[in-house]
């Protein structure tokens, strides 16, 4: 079943930010501690975690291949 599966390098970024003070967090540690922190207002429904993948122009060429061999009618 591996074998069916597309493996396309790409790098991905997680950014943790505080919603209400917009407040970026240098890992999970710290995003933790802030919401442990009694003195902080600050409640795990405050955080937003975003995150971007880039894909390389060689990785989308290998989807966009697939994809179309997808699209054709299987005899």
């Amino acid at each position: 079943m591996d074998n069916d599966i597309l493996k396309i390098d790409c790098t991905t970024t997680v950014v943790l930010r505080n919603t209400r003070t917009n407040k970026i967090y240098k890992d999970e540690s710290e995003k933790d501690a802030d919401i442990a922190d009694p003195n902080t207002e600050t409640v795990a429904d405050h955080i937003a975690q975003d995150l971007t993948v880039v894909v390389s122009p060689k990785g989308l060429n290998i989807l966009q291949k697939v994809m179309n061999e997808n699209k054709k009618p299987k005899s």
